[in-house]
C-alpha cells in the first residue's frame, strides 16, 4: 500500500511516497503450537517411576525437575502461597 504526502520544503511543494509492509503481524514460519501437552513432553521434566503422592523437585544437579516423594522435601511445608492472581 502506497500512501501521497504533500510536503512544504523552502516555499514550495514537494511530495513524497511511504510504502509500508503490507504485514501486519509477526510470526515464526515454523511455529506450530501443540495443544494439550503431556508432562512428559516438557524438556527439563523426569516423570521416570512416577507414583501417587509424588511431587516434582528440582535436581540441581541434572538441572531438571524430577518426581520424587513428597518425603523427600528436605523441610516441612506447612504453607504454600501461589501468588495473587
Amino acid at each position: 500500500m502506497a500512501i501521497n504526502a504533500k510536503i512544504n520544503t523552502t516555499g514550495s511543494i514537494g511530495r513524497a511516497i511511504i510504502k509500508s509492509s503490507p504485514k501486519t503481524a509477526i510470526a515464526a514460519d515454523t511455529f506450530a503450537p501443540k495443544p494439550n501437552v503431556s508432562i512428559n513432553e516438557v524438556s527439563g521434566i523426569s516423570t521416570t517411576g512416577v507414583e501417587d503422592g509424588y511431587t516434582l523437585i528440582f535436581n540441581s544437579t541434572t538441572s531438571n525437575f524430577e518426581a520424587q516423594p513428597a518425603s523427600n522435601v528436605a523441610v516441612d511445608i506447612s504453607q504454600i502461597t501461589g501468588g495473587t492472581f
